[in-house]
């Protein structure tokens, strides 16, 4: 099987460029080639004329020599036999070919390939023999002399610099240096070689060979290898026609700059393209153009040796939704940022969080969640433009970066997303709801950069977070210092749960036929020695997101049913209402843990009713059913909260084993209640009572209130006009007090 190494033609292009005459380089060109494929003969055809014919006895098969260079084929040599003989071009500057013929078997692509690598080498190598010959003869022209004399040295600058950075490259391969290392020294090479320009290596996707993008990119600035338009141009045409591509960057402006495109084959195949851009018009760059297509030729040997086409995509896409990760993504907006159009265009920065992910990812299992992020991936980039970059950041965390978008259109694509993402899901057989919150940054400074711009967005997306499900936030300076703040409290949060400085106040639940108490809602009280009373509002998100809620709703679980055990003494059909949120719904061993705080209270299970929002229900309702169904194994009600705030789907409210709904206190609000707020309430009560279910008013204020609930057959109620939120010691006052809200 035949086998090569980039040290092989390492040691090949240095005895080439070593020879002192054409001659002297064509032998040690033919020899060396042919003794790398095991091949028999060989020669080097130059201007027509045969070179250093090797291999053929006294003999040698001009014509069949001749023919060859045109079109491959077998050459019948007196006594040996029909050879396969196989052509490589010198160059484009050099009319001939480097032919190698072997006798039984004919040459493979990665053999094909090779030759062609040799034979551009040998090409630049003749090329610069004659330049030397040509300085020879002009020796007396003192002027020119001196010139000439500058051309070679920079030549010969160039082939060492070749030489060295070709050795480089397969060091990286031999060390087995990660794939991104091996590319970026490809690309830091080939700059070097074309003194400092910009080169990026665009190399098709695996699977999908009409998409392409940027591996690895190197050099100064100047050409806009973001590529906004999503085509690259060049290094397709190059790709399509096998061949180095020579044009101005500016169809409009020639001496603008010059793009130059050279083909990149892996294993024979077509696999990208390396691309450089040099200042001025393309006629003064004919050494450049040969010097990028040898170049080219090495670095498909390289990547063939490496087998690095599919390594490509993993380094440097997600494994799951197939977008760039977040170095590449990182990359893309740096180059964008750096470009002539940044400076003028506004660039926007999208960061994307989902909301109730982790729920599902928690009760389904991560293959699920897998397909979830798959899909959301594909929603985004319907929500964007084709020259537009989506990226998964990781977790449930992406990024768009928008060309040419000022805040008033980013945000609408903001929006975009967010109304796409907030439509079910169908995954593993079920509709998975969950919500997107949004942030979003604007490139405002010439110095702008991209971790700079993406960590601002990143704030903004807390904000929106902060603000309620379903939101777009524009960054303001202001965000950073509320950032910090957030961090702030979060750790404050952490410290407050180990030091015990959470207590409980409780709500009464009231009959609104008759008065009397029922029960009492658990609510959670934060009192911080540095802070101040701190609002529910403010550190329940943060405790859900750092998932200290689960430790935190179990300290409420058992410190209240304790407490409601002993005030059951005297009150022996008081009930106690718990929140429970997704966290705590989602975590295997919830129903346990109940279990175990019941049981140490001494609290029947019947006495509690566990209350869930509507969010968390629907964000997963056949896995909600799931749940709920353990829980009512164990005894214990259970309540949807603010009912009615968006996500109610009747269909599942039929399944889910509830007891109890709680209008949300918007319904209510006002001090004198419509005619459409009466119709509202209406329905649900009724509803309610048709699936024999409790219903609770939340947010009761004023008596006018309370009378037009009783008259709708609302059952209970909970409000500051029936009773506020009270200490555990003023308890026992309130329920031996009697009906806190008669009948007038």
């Amino acid at each position: 099987m035949f086998t090569w190494s980039t040290h092989q033609l390492t040691e090949f292009f240095t005895a080439v460029t070593a020879s002192a005459d054409e001659n002297a380089a064509t032998a040690v060109a033919v020899e060396r080639a042919a003794e790398m494929v095991e091949a028999e003969a060989g020669a080097v055809v130059l201007d027509e004329e045969i070179h250093s014919a090797w291999g053929f006895g006294p003999e040698v098969p001009v014509k069949g020599l001749l023919a060859t260079v045109q079109t491959p084929g077998t050459i019948p040599v007196p006594g040996v036999g029909d050879l396969y003989a196989v052509p490589s071009a010198l160059g484009s500057h050099l009319r001939g070919a480097l032919i190698v013929a072997r006798l039984d078997d004919p040459f493979t692509p990665e053999e094909r390939q090779m030759l062609q690598g040799m034979a551009q080498v040998l090409g630049l190598a003749l090329r610069s023999i004659r330049v030397l010959r040509a300085e020879r003869t002009l020796r007396a022209e003192r002027e020119r002399e001196a010139a000439e004399r500058l051309v070679l040295l920079e030549q010969a600058q160039t082939r060492r610099l070749l030489v060295e950075t070709l050795l480089t490259i397969q060091r990286e391969i031999s060390n087995r240096k990660p794939l991104p290392e091996i590319l970026d020294a490809v690309t830091s090479g080939t700059a070097a070689l074309l003194g400092g320009a910009p080169v990026a290596l665009i190399l098709a996707e695996a699977g999908r060979a009409r998409r392409l993008s940027i591996a690895s990119t190197s050099g100064a600035g100047g050409y806009d290898f973001a590529d906004p338009e999503g085509s690259h141009t060049e290094a397709r045409e190059a790709m399509a026609t096998g061949a180095v591509i020579m044009q101005p960057a500016d169809p409009e402006d020639p001496e603008w700059g010059t793009v130059i495109a050279a083909p990149v084959r892996v294993t024979g195949e077509m696999a990208g393209s390396l691309v450089a851009q040099l200042p001025g018009a393309a006629d003064r760059y004919a050494e450049q153009r040969d010097q990028l297509a040898a170049f080219a030729q090495q670095v498909s040997l390289a990547l063939t040796d490496a087998r690095t086409v599919e390594a490509v995509r993993e380094a440097h896409h997600d494994a799951v939704t197939g977008l760039p990760n977040r170095g590449l993504f990182l990359k893309i907006f740096n180059r964008v940022l750096a470009s002539r159009a940044a400076a003028t265009e506004p660039t926007s920065v999208l960061f994307i969080d989902l909301d109730r992910f982790k729920a599902v990812n928690d009760s389904l299992g991560h293959e699920a969640g897998d397909q979830l992020l798959a899909a959301v991936a594909g929603r985004i980039r319907g929500c964007v433009r084709a020259s537009d970059t989506t990226a998964r950041l990781g977790g449930d965390e992406f990024a768009v970066l928008l060309h040419n978008s000022p805040v008033e259109a980013a945000t609408a694509v903001g929006e975009r997303v967010i109304s796409a993402i907030k439509e079910a899901f169908r995954i593993s057989g079920r509709d998975i709801f969950i919500g997107a919150s949004v942030g979003v940054a604007i490139s405002r400074e010439p110095t702008a950069d991209s971790n700079g711009l993406l960590n601002k967005a990143d704030v903004a997306m807390y904000r929106a977070k902060k603000d309620g499900p379903g939101k777009v936030v524009v960054y303001e300076p202001h965000m950073h210092t509320e950032a910090l703040n957030y961090l702030s409290l979060r750790g404050d949060l952490q410290r407050a749960l180990a030091e015990n400085e959470f207590r409980l106040q409780y709500q009464p639940l009231v009959r609104l036929d008759s008065g009397d108490i029922a029960g009492v809602e658990a609510l959670i009280r934060w009192h911080s020695p540095t802070r101040g009373l701190v609002s529910p509002a403010d550190f329940i998100p943060i405790a859900e997101e750092s998932g200290l809620i689960v430790d935190i709703g179990q300290w409420v679980l058992e410190s209240s049913a304790a407490q409601v055990a002993a005030w059951r003494r005297n009150s022996p059909d008081l009930t106690l209402n718990v929140n429970v949120s997704g966290h705590q719904l989602v975590h295997p061993r919830f129903a346990a843990n109940v279990t175990r705080a019941l049981a140490v209270a001494g609290l029947p299970s019947s006495a509690v009713t566990l209350e869930l929002t509507e969010s968390v229900l629907m964000s997963d309702p056949d896995a909600a059913v799931a749940s709920l169904a353990s829980l009512r194994e164990l005894g214990v009600q259970l309540s949807i909260d603010d009912f009615g705030t968006g996500y109610s789907s009747l269909a599942y409210l039929r399944e889910l084993p509830v007891d109890e709904l709680k209008i949300d206190r918007a319904f209510i609000a006002r001090a004198e209640l419509t005619s459409e707020d009466l119709a509202l309430v209406r329905t649900i009560v009724e509803l309610g009572h048709i699936l024999g279910l409790r219903v609770v008013a939340e947010g009761i204020e004023n008596a006018a209130q309370l009378e037009a609930l009783r008259r709708l057959g609302c059952s209970y109620g909970q409000g500051y006009h029936l009773c506020r939120p009270s200490d555990p010691a003023d308890l026992p006052k309130i329920l031996a007090g009697g009906p806190v809200a008669p009948l007038a």
